[in-house]
Parts: C-alpha cells; structure tokens; sequence
C-alpha cells in the first residue's frame, strides 16, 4: 500500500513539474515558426501460435516541415522491436534514419540508435498515464561526435463519448543532451515538446489523431526557437 501510494505521488509530481516546464519554455520563446508533422505508424505484438507474443514491433514514417514555404523539412524512418516484462511496462530497441535540409538547402543525414523503457503510471480523473523514458545515441554527416540525448515522455490519454472511440490527449516531452558534441553545442537541456490532441478509431486496425504540438528548442549561442506544428498521425495495427 506503502509503495502504491509513493507511486501515486511521484507520478504526479513528474507530471506537474513536466507541465511547469513546457508552460515555463513557451513563455520565454524567442523566434516562432509555423510547421505541419505527418506520421504514419503500425505497432502490435508479433504474432504466435498460442495468441499474442511477448514480443513486439513498431515502425514510424514521419514527415516534418518547418516554417512553411521556406524549404526546411525533415524525414524519419523508424522500426523498433520490443519485448513485455508485464501487462504494463515493456522495454525497446530501435534505429531510426532521418534526413533534414535546412533553409538554405544543405541536407544533413543522421542515424540514431535508441533504447526505452515504457510503462503505465497510473490512472487518474478517469484517464490513464503513460511513461517512456529513451536513450539515444545520434551521429549526423555535419559532424564527428556521437551526442547521447535522454527523453522522458509523459502522456495522459482520456476517453470521452458515448462509445469511446475518440480520446483527449496530453503529452510533454523534454529532452536533455548528456554530453557536448561538435555538431549539436553543449550538453543540458535541448528541447521541450508539449502536445494537446484528439485521437478517434476508426476501425479495430486504424486510428487516426490529430493535435497541435509546440515545440521549444534551446539554441547555444543563439536565439532560442519555437516552433507551432500541426500533428496528423494514421496508427495501424497488422
């Protein structure tokens, strides 16, 4: 009981200094642009033949523009393989490839390696809390060092109506850079994302969401920059 109220409270802790941060890093925004993300993800558990596996897959496509007009894009591919120590956490292993041209048209390619740990928090005010924390390891051509970057996501998703198709969605996301890098400035926070969006099933396979994320970057030795991104994101299941 001891342990479960303890949880209790530091889930919500993390939750509200979470929420403190994103309010914290909107506010001091210097430079703001306006961006659209697509992402078209499939996730399940692999199949056996004694019912669902332990192990699981995942694999995102996503496409990313930033200040729209201006050239700026990024492009994401990311499988991932997972495993399920219980009915509510699960750890993961994964690469992801990304491509992004700057505003003045230089592509720089990145590979990332990435470990997580995900993990139902609890529930409260009828909704459910998620938590992931991620660990990669980023190396891109415009540079020689490989930056280790640390994200922690908390994500509350609340069903609402009469069927329970469609959900609100809450997330925050900071990120933090372990360690200096020639290519990515110093190590300490690096960038905050905080998401408000709808979520509606459209089929037992097919969901889509939909939402606006504002995402705040800290800029070493320049001036900070937030950018407003509206979120389209097609789930499927196999």
């Amino acid at each position: 009981m001891i342990t479960n109220m303890y949880k209790c409270k530091l889930t919500k802790l993390v939750l509200v200094a979470s929420i403190c941060l994103g309010i914290t890093a909107t506010a001091i925004a210097a430079e703001d642009d306006i961006g659209v993300w697509t992402i078209i993800s499939a996730s399940d558990a692999f199949a056996s033949d004694t019912g669902p596996s332990r192990w699981l897959y995942t694999v995102d496509a996503q496409a990313r523009y930033f200040d729209v007009g201006s050239g700026a894009n990024q492009y994401l591919l990311r499988p991932g393989i997972g495993y399920s120590i219980s009915d509510t956490m699960s750890v993961w292993a994964g690469y992801a490839r990304l491509r992004a041209r700057g505003k003045t048209g230089n592509v720089v390619d990145e590979n990332r390696y990435w470990q997580q740990l995900a993990w139902t928090a609890g529930h409260w005010a009828g909704g459910k809390i998620t938590m992931r924390t991620r660990v990669e390891q980023r190396s891109v051509s415009a540079g020689d060092d490989v930056r280790l970057v640390l994200r922690f996501q908390t994500k509350y998703v609340r069903k609402f109506g009469g069927n329970g198709a469609t959900n609100l969605i809450i997330g925050i996301e900071p990120f933090v850079d372990l360690n200096d890098s020639d290519w990515g400035g110093d190590s300490g926070l690096g960038q905050n994302r905080t998401y408000l969006g709808f979520g509606r099933r459209l089929s037992d396979k097919v969901s889509v969401e939909a939402g606006y994320m504002n995402q705040f970057i800290w800029v070493d030795g320049g001036e900070d920059r937030v950018n407003h991104l509206a979120m389209l994101h097609f789930k499927l299941k196999f």
